[in-house]
């Protein structure tokens, strides 16, 4: 569905009709297809390069490509076997295990930090999925008993063949086996959905978000569910519920949609930057060390490096009362420059002197980075009331 979404159906759309942007894009993609992955990837990173800033489409087709030589690296490797001569079938099971690991890691560390970058420079939707697949989702059904996973995979044969009904009673026997089963329940659901019985689906939905409340999944579904139905107010309330667990552009773009039928819409006033957010544990972010502004903010880190965790989580200490590294970053850079910062940061100084810089940080400017940092904040009830507050008090905001 999401390389459907990026490939901007270009078969269909008449060459006359596409931006120049476009043009460029669909020419990377023909390379892609023809001359093969890596040479299609080099050649819209090349054309991106020669963009002040890249567009949105641009990112949206290089994610797509990076996945795509990511799956295919999966399959390729997943079969390959290397023997150790003279060696053991022990030894040599455990080289191929060890050769497979090294090359997987590289296509998918590639991957996400083109994700990282799609989101940081621009609002890539499917990036911003893949960073949450791979850095913070968890599987939170590994203890669940054999029986139960016989049900379920049973349910997964029927629901790939279309077999709704089938499906829906084996996730149900699946979860009746194991009534921690987050996945049958939200597949159960999922079943109905795939049905047309939204309200069904959205019972089912509503019990798996209760379950799991720190994955987003099942919060996106309802969401879907509660749109399909027309339900745009309590879709709201879902997506700003949902926004205090993981601000992903995905989840932004369906709060856009649901604020159109008021009449309004998201403006989050985001900074876009081409590097990475203050990492604690990178020594080698010095780029910045020159740069008007954004040399105060990268210089912050020396300033709470002997509080300060990995994470970017600040201990409590009689110096700094910022709690986390990228709000106390932010304000640094901003109260070194009262008279001279540029208009695209008066927002974030109307934050800072209101006392939202943190919920600002947090929701406008969030990038997976700092997810650790995010996680703590809304953690605490009254930092997730307060954001609440923020975002229907600043961003939220009439066509």
């Amino acid at each position: 569905m999401i390389l459907a979404v990026v490939l901007i159906s270009a078969s269909s759309v008449q060459a006359q009709s596409l931006t120049k942007d476009e043009k460029q894009v669909k020419k990377c993609w023909k390379v892609f297809h023809k001359k093969g992955q890596d040479k299609g990837i080099e050649k819209l990173e090349k054309y991106m390069a020669s963009q002040s800033w890249s567009s949105l489409l641009a990112y949206e087709s290089l994610v797509a490509m990076e996945y795509e030589r990511y799956s295919s690296g999966t399959n390729m490797f997943s079969g390959m076997t290397l023997t150790v001569e003279g060696g053991t079938e022990e030894e040599s099971d455990s080289l191929t295990q060890a050769f497979q690991e090294m090359l997987l890691g590289l296509y998918e560390n590639r991957l996400i930090n083109v994700c990282r970058r799609g989101t940081m420079e621009s609002t890539s939707y499917t990036a911003d999925v893949y960073l949450r697949q791979f850095l913070v989702d968890y599987n939170p059904d590994t203890l669940v008993s054999e029986k139960a996973q016989s049900y379920y995979d049973e349910g997964e044969e029927y629901f790939g063949k279309e077999d709704y009904e089938m499906a829906a009673m084996n996730y149900r026997k699946a979860f009746n086996e194991d009534t921690t089963y987050f996945k049958a329940m939200l597949y159960l659901g999922d079943s109905f959905w795939a049905s047309e019985q939204y309200d069904s689906a959205l019972v089912y939905f509503s019990t798996a978000r209760d379950m799991q409340p720190n994955l987003l999944e099942p919060r996106v579904y309802i969401v879907d569910a509660l749109i399909e139905q027309g339900l745009f107010y309590r879709a709201k309330k879902e997506c700003l519920d949902a926004m205090l667990v993981y601000p992903g552009h995905n989840l932004k773009y369906k709060l856009l949609r649901v604020l159109e039928v008021e009449n309004k819409y998201l403006n989050e006033r985001r900074v876009l930057r081409n590097f990475f957010p203050n990492d604690m544990g990178n020594e080698d972010q010095y780029m910045l060390e020159t740069s008007f502004l954004w040399g105060d903010y990268r210089a912050a880190k020396d300033d709470v490096s002997k509080y300060c965790n990995e994470d970017g989580i600040i201990e409590e200490n009689g110096e700094f009362e910022d709690r986390y590294l990228e709000v106390y970053s932010f304000r640094k850079m901003l109260e070194a420059h009262p008279n001279d910062l540029p208009e695209h940061l008066h927002f974030a100084d109307k934050m800072r002197e209101e006392g939202y810089l943190d919920s600002y940080v947090f929701i406008s400017l969030f990038h997976v980075d700092i997810y650790p940092q995010f996680k703590d904040f809304m953690s605490h009830e009254e930092n997730r009331v307060k954001t609440l507050d923020f975002i229907e008090k600043y961003l939220i905001e009439p066509v």
